[in-house]
């Protein structure tokens, strides 16, 4: 497994999670949105819940176009404690020490989260990047992904760019054309990304609830359209070396949602 990844940059391992610590998360997710959902519709009454219909409050407040309820259960998901139960995970820790080659490993308190990809939506979907340069931390990092439901290619898949992570840190350019235009939240992208792309195998990450996808904080990738009826839930979070050089040189610190940008000239062209 240690050979793949560091031959592709990503690795994928089947049921590798619990099934109830998923199941518990779905179960806190129901009833969160269902009180938040419930402020503003009184008399709705509660569903039975079931694995597959957890989100269903949430996405009748999306369709509804509640506002606070979605942007409210985006913070709640990180209070859940299913969401340690994850992260805290021993053989996940143990298995990110080998991969990272270090046993001085820590957790990015602020690149920990639930990503939320509703069905048709184009604005939050994210654009190709390396996770390092939004993250920090260390050059030396891991992505750590499961989603709560099965991924088809309909509910869109991350694309992966294998063996992408071995040329270093890409140029990373902001255009704030499409953010003025509310085509995008996000300013940043890699330049040139149509050309760098071809010379890359691009692989999607179709798991399931109870697998682990893992992969390189320097692979390129980005989210494909959601074309479902369904919302694609994927719990993140982010592993980093802190006794890599340029990790110690920071000071440890973490990236945009610590308000530190990257700067590629800060940065070694390589790991």
């Amino acid at each position: 497994m240690i050979n793949e990844f560091k031959k592709k940059g990503y690795l994928i391992i089947k049921n590798f999670y619990n099934k109830k610590v998923i199941l518990n998360i779905k179960k806190d997710i129901f009833q969160l949105s269902y009180q938040l959902y419930k402020k503003h519709n009184r008399n709705e009454k509660l569903l039975n819940f079931n694995s597959d219909n957890f989100d269903y409050y949430l996405l009748k407040a999306k369709k509804k176009n509640i506002s606070e309820i979605t942007r409210s259960i985006y913070d709640v998901c990180k209070k859940i404690t299913g969401f340690y139960e994850i992260m805290g995970n021993r053989k996940a820790l143990n298995l990110s020490k080998k991969l990272l080659g270090s046993k001085k490993i820590a957790i990015l308190s602020r690149g920990f989260g639930m990503r939320i990809d509703y069905p048709g939506d184009t604005y939050w979907k994210a654009r190709m990047h390396q996770d390092y340069s939004g993250q920090l931390g260390s050059p030396n990092g891991l992505v750590m992904y499961t989603p709560l439901r099965k991924v088809t290619q309909a509910l869109g898949p991350v694309k992966l760019y294998e063996k992408s992570h071995n040329q270093g840190m890409y140029p990373t350019i902001v255009d704030m054309v499409k953010v003025k235009q509310k085509k995008t939240y996000d300013p940043y992208h890699i330049k040139d990304e149509k050309r760098i792309i071809k010379n890359f195998k691009k692989s999607y990450l179709k798991i399931d609830e109870t697998d682990l996808g893992i992969f390189d904080f320097m692979l390129l990738h980005e989210s494909s359209f959601n074309k479902s009826n369904k919302i694609r839930w994927s719990l993140v979070h982010r592993i980093f070396d802190y006794s890599h050089t340029q990790s110690i040189k920071q000071n440890y610190i973490g990236g945009i949602m610590e308000g530190n940008v990257f700067n590629l000239e800060d940065h070694y062209k390589s790991k």
